[in-house]
């Protein structure tokens, strides 16, 4: 049984951000788009920089952070306009900031992305691709710590200020460029669920401000299928065949992974400006 959304009902992506700084009373929904999974759907991103249709000036959130690019979206197993996913039978949602900046006398801030959907089948596992694709040379503190929860609660983000949500997986990158591949697990409510993927980017007073990037991508497998008890006289061959046929999807998937990923570490295609 796949894990797809329901191709009946469209699927939603929110950003939202909350910066404690700022006397904010709660997160901030940015933009929430609805669509159903396909190549260019649903897509929310926000583009600035030199040459784009948003201008020169980036995206300035709460006490003065600054993004030139912020993008969520749910991918299909075969990939988007932007990215290959990572694979497998179901779709990778991505959460993915650049050109990112602290204000001069440093802060937290707080970056959700939520994607709503229907499934069936539990528990799931979440194979998870995360980390920092810009750092300045320069240390100062950068910090951005990446988390992913579930919930089902009326708000349209998981996590921390909110009241809700279950985290699955947090990783912590520090002054370094870094990719981590994870395999997370976890039940998501059914048939109805929220997936955040959340970063909470910080840096210390003083220069350099910037440039910092980070990504999270995470995929849905089915639940396990229950094993069948061993047939009468399948013997060696038969695990030999079954391991065999194991080993070669694992290599189909590896080097689909690889050819979508252009070579690089990890799978993440993001659009970079002013670099």
């Amino acid at each position: 049984m796949l894990a797809c959304p329901l191709p009946a009902l469209a699927d939603t992506v929110t950003i939202g951000y909350f910066d404690p700084a700022a006397g904010m009373p709660g997160i901030q929904i940015l933009s929430s788009v609805s669509g159903p999974v396909t190549p260019t759907s649903p897509i929310n991103q926000f583009i600035y920089g030199p040459g784009t249709p948003n201008g020169p000036n980036a995206l300035m959130l709460g006490s003065g952070f600054g993004f030139d690019h912020i993008v969520a979206m749910v991918i299909p197993p075969g990939g988007n306009i932007y990215s290959g996913g990572l694979g497998g039978p179901n779709p990778t949602f991505e959460f993915a900031f650049n050109d990112g900046f602290v204000p001069p006398q440093g802060g937290t801030i707080y970056l959700y992305a939520t994607w709503e959907s229907t499934l069936t089948g539990n528990p799931f596992t979440f194979p998870t691709v995360w980390g920092t694709s810009e750092m300045p040379s320069v240390k100062n503190g950068y910090t951005v710590t990446s988390q992913v929860l579930v919930c089902n609660t009326p708000n349209p983000f998981c996590g921390p200020f909110v009241g809700g949500g279950t985290v699955i997986g947090q990783d912590v990158f520090s002054d370094t460029i870094r990719t981590d591949s994870v395999t997370l697990t976890g039940v998501l409510p059914s048939p109805s669920f929220k997936i955040t993927e959340m970063f909470a980017f910080s840096g210390n007073a003083g220069p350099p401000q910037g440039d910092v990037g980070a990504f999270i991508e995470m995929t849905l497998f089915d639940p396990p299928t229950p094993v069948p008890a061993p047939i009468a006289g399948a013997g060696l061959p038969g695990l030999i065949l079954a391991g065999g046929g194991l080993l070669g999807w694992w290599r189909r998937r590896r080097q689909k992974i690889a050819l979508t990923s252009g070579g690089r570490n990890s799978p993440h295609v993001f659009l970079r400006q002013g670099q």
